[in-house]
This record gives C-alpha cells, sequence and structure tokens, in this order.
C-alpha cells in the first residue's frame, strides 16, 4: 500500500464503499451484481487516487499542521467526485430502481359486453 503522507490509504476504503454501493444497486435491479461491483470499486479508485494525487502536486505544505486538514478535503472531494460519476454511469439502473418505487397500475375490471337487443336484467 501506499506509504505516502497525502494519499496514504484513502482511495482504499473509497474503492470498496463505491464497490459495494454498485454492487446493491445492481442486486435490486436484477443485473450482474459482481460485474458492476468490480467496475464500482475500479472507479472509485481510479477517481480517488486521481483527484488525491492532483491535490499533493498542488499542495505545498509549510507545517506538518496542514497535512491532515488537507487531506480531509481532498478525501472529501475525491468522494463527491466518485458520488457524482457514479450515479452518471450507473444511470441505467436508476430507472429500475425508481420504477419499482412507483404503484403499480391498476386497470379497471372488464364487464362483459351485452349482446345487442338483449333485455336489461330485473
Amino acid at each position: 500500500m501506499e506509504n505516502n503522507a497525502i494519499i496514504g490509504w484513502i482511495p482504499w476504503p473509497v474503492a470498496a464503499g463505491a464497490a459495494v454501493w454498485f454492487g446493491v444497486m445492481a442486486y435490486k435491479a436484477d443485473k450482474n451484481t459482481v460485474l458492476w461491483a468490480v467496475g464500482g470499486g475500479i472507479l472509485g479508485l481510479v477517481v480517488a487516487t486521481i483527484v488525491m494525487g492532483l491535490g499533493q502536486a498542488t499542495f505545498i505544505p509549510f507545517y506538518d499542521a496542514e497535512i491532515a486538514p488537507f487531506r480531509i478535503k481532498v478525501a472529501a472531494l475525491a468522494i463527491l467526485l466518485v458520488a457524482g460519476i457514479g450515479w452518471l454511469f450507473t444511470g441505467s439502473l436508476h430507472r429500475r430502481l425508481l420504477g419499482s418505487s412507483k404503484p403499480p397500475l391498476t386497470t379497471p375490471p372488464e364487464v362483459p359486453a351485452k349482446p345487442p337487443g338483449a333485455a336489461p336484467k330485473q
């Protein structure tokens, strides 16, 4: 694992969370759960690592005390980007999930047609 003062271990739990999120959504939508979970994990790991790496490239700490707050800010940004990009990539799952929460459409019961010229029942 990365032993870096800024990036550290943060991309790994982000990737695990994205994998679980994608897998649960795929399970509820009756899609391939493992494939979606692996894709979500890769997406989380790549996006979080890129965001944390770019953050590290732009950050020049003057004191060691500045590292922890910056790490929290960049980690929050990485989580928001993973959530936003993940929401876009799972668009095909949203329709099924949102459609299942709506009540089913009910049709009125069919009334048998009366033959022409039939007398009404009394």
